[in-house]
């Protein structure tokens, strides 16, 4: 299968965006994401995303902090500069506390860095899904 810059898996009412610029962290984090049962979009870049978001349609963003062109804290105030509110975690292969105080500021709901334990990852975006739906 061919993939495009975003790509769709495993319809439902609420939706996961994960932003990866490695094809195979994506491939990955869309696997075990799809535990949770909710629709999910992939995309390559930040800029792949941001072409791919429509409305008010609420979301949770799951997105690498090291992207290529706009990087993670950079979407996140590109986000907010387009008043889009959405829970989002940034995931960071390298980071120190001030790179983690950077997301946060720029809007970040969490920030975890790699290698995390899967379970966590899952209950944290679960616990974003929960929140961008009210519940």
């Amino acid at each position: 299968m061919v993939e495009a810059s975003c790509s769709v898996s495993s319809p439902s009412t609420s939706v996961l965006y994960v932003v990866d610029a490695n094809a195979d962290e994506r491939r990955s984090l869309v696997a075990l994401l799809e535990r949770l049962g909710r629709e999910i979009h992939s995309c390559e870049s930040a800029e792949a995303f941001l072409e791919q978001i429509d409305g008010p349609q609420p979301f949770v963003l799951l997105a690498a902090n090291e992207l290529p062109g706009i990087g993670g804290i950079q979407l996140l105030q590109e986000l907010r500069h387009r008043a889009i509110q959405a829970p989002t975690i940034l995931i960071s292969d390298d980071s120190d506390i001030q790179t983690a105080v950077s997301a946060i500021r720029a809007g970040a709901a969490d920030f975890i860095e790699r290698p995390f334990i899967d379970r966590i990852l899952l209950r944290r975006v679960q616990a974003a899904l929960e929140s961008s739906e009210g519940v």
